[in-house]
């Protein structure tokens, strides 16, 4: 190594000795904790309020959140459920700071979780939260009096009543639903559920998500039917949704009894892209002098008529099928997937219908 080469590496390391003494970085100092002035903040996210399982369910994996905060130093966290002393913490990574999760195997009922939190100074903190874990459905909107979400295993339980439908040949449920399994439709088959508290004076609504399979090119999707005889064709009772078109487009209608005659909403299509159908939001609702018909929350057609609505021949309400009572014209079984179906004894507003699709 040259002598100029020598002389500009001592230089160097001699530079940088010279800054740390001049301090030019700055030295590491203790920082005194101050008193300790306050006890523990304990926080729980989970559970946040009541529990709703599945109702085919009994028991669920429940996850627990928490943490704990202190202005100088936690010394101890102590956690119960349902008066059980679960676990007790001593160490911590940050000292300050306690973050942690766990999850639990919990059955059906009430269960309180408590968190009990002790500084270095011994001030101490509890926080608990009770709450219920229940697999009975409860309606989420006004006026909603079924719903079913179609569970897997060919279960078609309307959770509001624990009621099941008339099953007429070979319906069953898919995995690849909108929202976890959903009905998916078969030759000379539907549902058949009793109309009976369905609807009131005012109304009835039906809203529900829907992937077509635009084969065969027409079929009946709910049906309230005015009789049992399909070669009547008297449609001045009950009501009538179903769907007509072709592989590519498929337009939604609507056929509704006024008593002395008929109303019909002509609707909208709806594509059929060459790869598959995609899920579409469908809401209809009827009035004592109208109906509609929305796609993905958007008002697509409104129908008027100076005579209420007629169902007092009519018993009862089919899912997937124009039978028994309109099948004539081709409206028979509907091989379409459908989730997460629900009917209201009211008109809904559009607003409604919106809040719906969460």
């Amino acid at each position: 190594m040259n002598k100029i080469l020598k002389f500009f590496i001592v230089s160097a390391i001699t530079t940088s000795f010279i800054a740390c003494d001049n301090n030019y970085i700055d030295p590491i100092t203790e920082v005194e904790s101050g008193n300790d002035a306050a006890a523990p903040l304990i926080t729980i996210t989970s559970p946040s309020g009541n529990v709703i399982i599945p109702f085919t369910d009994t028991t669920t994996d429940f996850n627990f959140q928490y943490k704990v905060v202190d202005d100088i130093e936690i010394a101890n966290v102590d956690v119960f459920l349902d008066g059980v002393k679960l676990s007790s913490t001593n160490s911590f990574l940050d000292y300050r700071i306690f973050d942690n999760s766990f999850k639990k195997n919990l059955g059906l009922g009430s269960h309180t979780f408590m968190v009990n939190a002790t500084d270095l100074a011994g001030k101490t903190s509890t926080k608990s939260v009770t709450f219920n874990i229940d697999n009975k459905y409860t309606a989420l909107y006004s006026g909603e009096k079924m719903f079913v979400p179609f569970v897997s295993g060919n279960v078609y339980t309307n959770l509001l009543t624990g009621q099941n439908p008339t099953v007429i040949g070979t319906p069953s449920t898919v995995s690849d639903g909108k929202s976890g399994a959903a009905y998916k439709g078969n030759t000379n088959s539907y549902l058949s559920f009793p109309l009976s508290g369905l609807y009131s004076s005012t109304g009835i609504s039906f809203t529900f998500w829907y992937k077509v399979n635009a084969a065969p090119d027409r079929s009946g999707i709910i049906t309230i039917n005015d009789n049992t005889d399909d070669t009547d064709t008297n449609r001045f009772q009950g009501l009538r949704l179903f769907r007509e078109g072709n592989v590519t487009s498929q337009t939604i209608k609507l056929n509704v009894g006024t008593g002395s005659g008929q109303s019909w909403n002509d609707g909208g299509s709806i594509s059929v892209p060459a790869s598959g159908s995609t899920w579409v939001h469908l809401g209809v609702t009827v009035s004592a002098t109208e109906s509609k018909i929305y796609f993905n929350g958007v008002l697509i057609r409104t129908a008027t008529y100076t005579s209420p609505f007629d169902f007092s021949t009519s018993t009862t309400m089919t899912i997937g099928s124009g039978a028994p009572s309109f099948s004539y014209w081709n409206h028979n079984s509907d091989l379409s997937l459908i989730d997460e179906l629900r009917v209201y004894n009211k008109a809904l507003s559009e607003v409604e219908v919106k809040a719906t699709m969460k």
